[in-house]
Order: structure tokens, then sequence, then C-alpha cells
């Protein structure tokens, strides 16, 4: 199902192995010149899709990158924290693999899902449904565990924390600042809510 499932034009149905072709089209453009380079008549011209057909399923670039995403034709790296009996461990270490990912393809797609999410609020729901909540709970879920271990300080903000390390995550892949400032946050959080022995 498209983004725009409202949408979803009367008459025949879509031809999904063209509708596979043009996504796949999309993943590639998007990792070979940038969202902000990507371009309608670019994906056309090397999908082999009729405008009309392509304007009628999907009425904009970020329309076609969010199916893409959401459909799984464009790779997102698991964004789930290792389970150790350490939670700073666990944290450095998920920090390192998303530092790794932003060095390569996925900086651009999180450049792009961020973009389209500025400017497109129903397709930023079905993003922030499929990825950054997900994100969100797990981490949550990890810090509460390093608080009821007495690893964190029990009154620690755990949904501050959460949202501190996903805004900086987002900075990074939109400045594309050093992703190994993470080592710092880090260290700042440690300090501020690290349980006292």
């Amino acid at each position: 199902m498209s983004v725009e499932a409202g949408d979803r034009p009367r008459g025949r149905p879509r031809d999904e192995s063209l509708r596979a072709r043009v996504l796949a089209v999309v993943a590639d453009q998007l990792a070979s010149t940038g969202f902000a380079a990507m371009t309608m008549d670019g994906v056309i011209a090397e999908s082999g899709a009729a405008k009309r057909t392509l304007y009628r399923w999907w009425p904009s670039k970020a329309s076609l990158v969010a199916d893409a995403l959401l459909q799984g034709f464009i790779e997102v790296p698991a964004n789930v924290l290792p389970e150790s009996p350490d939670v700073w461990a666990d944290l450095d270490l998920w920090l390192q693999r998303c530092a790794r990912a932003m060095r390569g393809p996925y900086g651009e797609v999180l450049r792009a899902a961020t973009a389209i999410s500025a400017t497109e609020p129903a397709i930023a729901v079905a993003l922030e449904q499929a990825f950054a909540r997900p994100a969100h709970e797990n981490l949550v879920a990890r810090l509460e565990r390093g608080v009821a271990d007495g690893q964190l300080r029990a009154d620690a903000d755990v949904e501050s924390v959460v949202h501190l390390l996903l805004a900086a995550i987002t900075y990074v892949g939109i400045s594309r600042a050093d992703p190994d400032r993470f080592t710092a946050t880090l260290a700042v959080l440690r300090d501020g809510i690290s349980a006292r022995v």
C-alpha cells in the first residue's frame, strides 16, 4: 500500500511489477544522487513508468521515497539496542552502530526522512510509526531496565534522555556532523544519570 492510502485510484488495479520497479529505482537514485537531487522525471526515465501513472500513484517525490522506505526497498539498519548486563556498554555499542550507518547510505536516508517529515504531516506519521516509535520504545525499555538494575539514578527522566539521544542522531544526520561526537554525548548523559555508588 502506498503512503497515500486514501488516494488509491479507481479503475484498474496497480501493476505490482511496475510499482516494484519504480520503488527499486527510487532506492537506487536516493543512494546515488541524494534526496535533493532526485527528481520525478529521473524516476520516470529510468523506470519506464508513464508520467501520468507515476503521479497518480505518488503525487510527490516525498511520497515516492516514503513508500520505498515503508515497503523495504531502502535498507534501514535495525534500531535495537544490544542486551548485556551493562546499560552504558549497550548504549555505546548502539551509538557506534548508528555512527557507522550514518557514514554510509543511511545518512542520506535519514536526511530524506527528516525533510519529508518536515513538509508532509501524513507521511511523517507513517514514518514515525514505522521507524522512530519502535526505536523510542526500545530505548525507553532498556533505560528503565538500567534504572531497575541500579545502574541509572532512580529519578532519571528516561523519556527526556531518549529524546536527547534521538535528537543527537537526527542533528548529526541533518548537519553531516562527525558521528564520533556521540561518544561525548554519551559521556555527558552518563555523568548526569548514572547511579552514584
